[in-house]
């Protein structure tokens, strides 16, 4: 059975996209004052979206098709940063109880944004252990344990990016877009493909969070036993199954870039654009800014989140100075 989801179905769960998603803009980003008018670099604001990232879309799709009976008792699931406070706050606008499985070390700030739109939050003290206890909380109260790497609308919802770049960037030649677990990036792909096959895409992963990349190398999903990155968004250490079959599919390349690279993107997207992106956010902008894709063409960059602290902050533009 294919794991890969039909266009159709892209386009249905575009065209049922809850109103509070934001069409966010796409801007140039020049490189210097000389370049303005001549940029090749443009930028998708997601870190403009309602929740502050991108993945909002896919909450609302993965809601909207739960049945009557599985909105009433809820949804579980794990996450601890932009995927919680998407459930969260689609949870609060449908009227749907969500709770959220965190780590005991997640951030504060991360575990107040997520309780703030009204989810509980479950704390858990080892990785491993947060989707079982996912599973284990919906079997107890009846809920509806959301996989956030494998549900085939949460691959829909994503996609519904990729479908807003390729109607209102019509003349691009590329689109890069960050990699973890490979949603966001497969469902981009996928649209960008069926919409626009001759625009190539190309994913980006951070040197020490590169498990996509190795598993794209050997051609299956294969678990890295490393990871050491800025960019904590991007924390899979695999790629998903449905996942990476989309990125098989439909990715012409992964490419890699350093932690400095990181920084400096961060810094140009905030001094250049007066964009305030995370460290995941800017991962795919960094990839264009460090000459690692061709930066002749014209290149549309996700920057997928800005949730961030003013810790943080200090961390990337140290970074970039370094």
């Amino acid at each position: 059975m294919s794991l890969l989801v039909p266009f159709e179905d892209i386009k249905d769960a575009r065209a049922r996209l809850h109103p509070a998603i934001r069409r966010t803009p796409i801007i140039p980003i020049s490189r210097s004052g000389a370049e303005i008018g001549d940029e090749r670099l443009f930028v998708k604001c997601e870190n403009l979206q309602v929740t502050g990232a991108y993945k909002v879309r896919a909450a609302f799709t993965m809601i909207d098709r739960l049945s009557d009976d599985q909105k009433s008792k809820g949804v579980v699931l794990t996450s601890s940063g932009n995927f919680a406070q998407a459930f969260a706050y689609a949870g609060r606008l449908l009227n749907v109880p969500i709770v959220v499985v965190m780590l005991n070390e997640t951030s504060p700030y991360k575990v107040q944004a997520t309780r703030d739109h009204g989810a509980e939050v479950v704390f858990c003290d080892d990785a491993l252990n947060r989707q079982p206890m996912v599973l284990q909380v919906g079997e107890e109260r009846g809920m509806t344990a959301i996989d956030t790497w494998e549900e085939y609308w949460i691959t829909a919802g994503h996609a519904s990016l990729g479908m807003e770049i390729a109607e209102d960037f019509e003349d691009m030649d590329q689109v890069l877009v960050p990699v973890s677990s490979g949603g966001v990036a497969g469902g981009v792909a996928a649209a960008i493909k069926n919409m626009r096959p001759g625009v190539k895409v190309i994913g980006v992963q951070p040197e020490r969070a590169n498990a996509a990349y190795v598993s794209r190398q050997n051609g299956e999903p294969t678990a890295i036993d490393y990871w050491d990155s800025i960019a904590d968004g991007l924390s899979a250490r695999r790629p998903g199954a449905r996942p990476f079959a989309h990125l098989q599919e439909y990715m012409d390349d992964i490419v890699l870039v350093s932690e400095a690279d990181i920084g400096r993107a961060f810094k140009t997207l905030l001094n250049r654009g007066k964009l305030l992106g995370e460290a995941a956010g800017v991962v795919a902008s960094a990839a264009f800014l460090a000459d690692k894709v061709d930066t002749s063409k014209r290149t549309v960059a996700a920057l997928t989140g800005g949730n961030l602290t003013q810790d943080s902050i200090d961390k990337l533009l140290a970074l970039a100075e370094g």
